[in-house]
């Protein structure tokens, strides 16, 4: 829809001053008439444009988190953005004369937006969605209209300026008055937002983008870029409303959802939690965590977008045909399991598919020179491969994911991210390949590698005091089955800024998401329980941060890694039956740790499910089941186990799992051989070890099966 400007200008009584000032409001509305309504304000840099839109590419709404199939959809609501006052029309006085004729406060821009929901006929709004300043004028609007609002969603927002700022806002309002009285008035616009970038990012999240030399370039350009489409009088007006902000939470009679990040240096979680603790009514709170600091209110993580989806409360959105071609009847699903199946079905817009086609071209057309196609060469991208990562994305609740071709090449890709000094925490009893391939990089110079015990009460934060840069975790770990908890992991490398990273192959997004956790990465083998067929091999990673996704995305497409179109729909095929395939995975699993519990050749299992395990509490908590692998010592050694694998007629002798047939595999000799035989003693890992990978097989087959070969030992 077209911008719509007020026929006339809007009069407000400033608070700071007696007399009126007059101020032209403009707005813009997208959605189905109707459909519930959403004001969204976002910080001092956004303006009206609920979506980025070609008209206007520049920041309007956060444009990861507003738009179809998106936290806050047009399909299923009306959004609406309005402008901030930053002073009358026309701009002619400098910012300090500016400054001292007039000021503009929270409340001014709550009055604001009510003068646009009165313009329009709107008696009442279903949220009011406002980050950063945003949230702070969010909060007013309650204050004043309660009324004429169903609740507030507060994003990286508080109800009084944390007071650093305030002082970082005072010396920028005096970098711009001097440049102004200079004649530069846009090179000191642009200083003084360069100034409250080294704010908004994390010394991490710059660090883990920039070298100490480019770090002034990109601050000078972002400071650039605002001072193009910004004066020096609106930015002082702008940020000397934020200081203004004094809003009493106990007045907010409204429910309000809270959404905060713990490495905010602009709204710390103190002044959240100052705010939650007062609020009488308070519908939710997430804190999240992530290297961009407060910028990370403008990113979709995956968790981020679930949390403000959840917040805004909507339904699912209803479709919209394109030209010329039938509606299709694919949904956005709040069930995962429904995503799984749905992930590309029915949107082909050329014949009308039920299945998304397979595309084995290996390039693709541009329409002429200088153009850039969506698809170019396969390597760098292909449709059938972005149906798989959609699919996987959508599954372990991240920003994007990287389909590689196999599970060791997604770990090498993910490992790419690490520099020659810098260390990597993994697991003792990780598995084999990811062992041999860190000792390798670590011989080799390419990173420093460190085993540890992730279960042993305080050694988590005594090797986070050596600096690693990125945390590897297996969680079950293979193949004792260790369970480590995730949030607290997350939490505590979080601290020092480290990439998290948890291989997820044991029990797939159908049980666990780790980034829901506050993880950064979730690395798979696809060719495990995501394919779940034994017909293809591949790996992936999905990304909680759109940053750290594109530089997982670069190394796959720079190295080679991608994975086949084939493989990709063959692992998509198999995405579809997951959750399917999980449930009688789990039921056999289950059967088969009882049947090993009680079984007197067995020393001992190695099974999360049972309460005698020692993350038994753990997993329950963070997992949605206990999984379908599990492992187990005779009392017989290497010799026991080498009559049952001989006498076992339906698990099959093989290495990998998650397939629909049942295996066994020997680790000592089979996937952890490349470990250092003194590795895999201190790991516990022995000869009379044998590890089950449970098929969907009939469970009464599986038992009599394993049951017939253990009582011969």
């Amino acid at each position: 829809m077209p911008d719509r400007w007020m026929p006339e200008s809007l009069r407000a009584n400033c608070e700071e001053q007696a007399t009126p000032v007059s101020f032209r409001v403009s707005y813009e509305l997208a959605g189905f008439p109707g459909d519930p309504l959403v004001v969204v304000m976002g910080g001092i840099s956004a303006n009206r444009h609920p979506c980025a839109n070609q008209a206007d590419p520049g920041p309007g709404w956060w444009r990861d988190l507003a738009g179809p199939d998106k936290a806050i959809d047009p399909r299923s609501c009306r959004i609406l953005g309005v402008d901030f006052l930053a002073g009358p029309e026309p701009d002619t006085d400098s910012p300090a004369e500016s400054a001292r004729k007039f000021k503009v406060t929270p409340g001014d821009q709550a009055d604001a937006v009510a003068a646009v929901l009165d313009h329009l006929g709107e008696g009442a709004i279903h949220r009011f969605v406002g980050a950063s300043y945003g949230g702070m004028v969010a909060l007013e609007f309650a204050v004043r209209y309660p009324p004429r609002v169903g609740g507030v969603v507060a994003v990286a927002a508080a109800h009084r300026p944390h007071p650093l700022g305030a002082g970082i806002r005072a010396v920028q309002r005096a970098v711009v008055d001097l440049a102004a009285a200079g004649d530069r008035e846009a090179d000191g616009v642009a200083l003084a937002r360069a100034l409250a970038f080294t704010t908004y990012k994390t010394s991490a999240g710059l660090d883990s983008r920039f070298s100490p030399q480019n770090i002034e370039s990109y601050l000078m350009g972002k400071g650039r870029e605002f001072a193009d489409r910004t004066s020096g009088r609106a930015f002082n007006t702008l940020t000397r409303s934020i200081d203004l902000g004094a809003i009493r939470p106990e007045d907010v009679s409204v429910p309000v959802s809270v959404i905060a990040w713990k490495e905010d240096l602009n709204v710390p979680l103190w002044l959240v939690e100052e705010l939650v603790s007062r609020l009488p009514s308070v519908e939710s709170v997430n804190i999240l965590s992530s290297d961009a600091g407060h910028d990370a209110f403008l990113l979709g993580s995956g968790a981020y977008s679930a949390a403000l989806q959840a917040a805004v409360g909507l339904g699912a959105p209803r479709s919209s045909p394109a030209r010329g071609v039938k509606a299709p009847h694919n949904l956005v699903a709040d069930d995962v399991a429904t995503a799984a199946v749905r992930t590309g079905v029915a949107a082909d817009p050329a014949y009308g598919a039920v299945m998304p086609p397979l595309y084995l071209s290996s390039n693709f057309q541009f329409q002429g020179i200088g153009t850039e196609p969506e698809y170019d060469y396969t390597r760098s991208a292909n449709p059938t491969r972005d149906h798989l990562c959609a699919a996987l994305a959508r599954l372990e609740n991240g920003t994007g994911a990287v389909a590689t071709s196999s599970g060791m090449s997604a770990v090498s890709v993910v490992l790419s991210l690490v520099g020659a000094d810098e260390l990597v925490l993994a697991p003792h009893d990780c598995y084999g390949g990811t062992h041999r391939l860190l000792t390798g990089l670590d011989r080799a110079g390419r990173l420093r590698a460190r085993f540890i015990d992730f279960t042993e009460p305080g050694r988590l934060r005594e090797e986070l005091s050596r600096g690693p840069r990125m945390v590897w975790v297996e969680t079950p770990s293979n193949p004792l089955l260790r369970i480590t908890d995730l949030a607290k992991t997350a939490r505590l490398a979080r601290r020092i800024g480290a990439i998290t990273v948890a291989d997820n192959t044991f029990l797939s997004p159908a049980l666990q998401r780790p980034i829901d956790h506050g993880f950064d990465l979730a690395v798979h083998s696809t060719t495990k329980f995501i394919n779940g067929h034994s017909d293809v091999v591949g790996g992936a990673v999905v990304a909680a941060d759109r940053g750290l996704l594109e530089e997982v995305a670069w190394w796959a497409n720079a190295s080679g890694a991608s994975q086949s179109p084939f493989d990709s729909f063959l692992t998509l095929r198999g995405v579809r039956t997951l959750h399917a395939r999980v449930r009688q995975h789990e039921e056999n699993a289950a059967a088969v740790a009882d049947l090993l519990a009680g079984h007197p050749a067995v020393a001992r299992v190695f099974y999360p499910g049972h309460p005698g395990h020692p993350g038994h509490e753990i997993a329950k908590q963070q997992q949605k089941g206990f999984g379908s692998i599990l492992s187990f010592d005779l009392k017989g050694g290497r010799e026991a186990a080498r009559g049952l694998t001989d006498r076992l007629k339906l698990f099959i002798l093989a290495e990998s799992l998650g397939g629909v047939e049942s295996l066994v595999c020997h680790p000592d000799t089979m996937t952890h051989a490349a470990m250092d035989p003194a590795a895999r003693r201190q790991a516990g890992i022995t000869g009379g070890m044998l590890r089950l990978s449970v098929g969907i097989e009939s469970t009464r087959d599986v038992l009599s099966d394993l049951e017939s070969g253990l009582d011969a030992c």
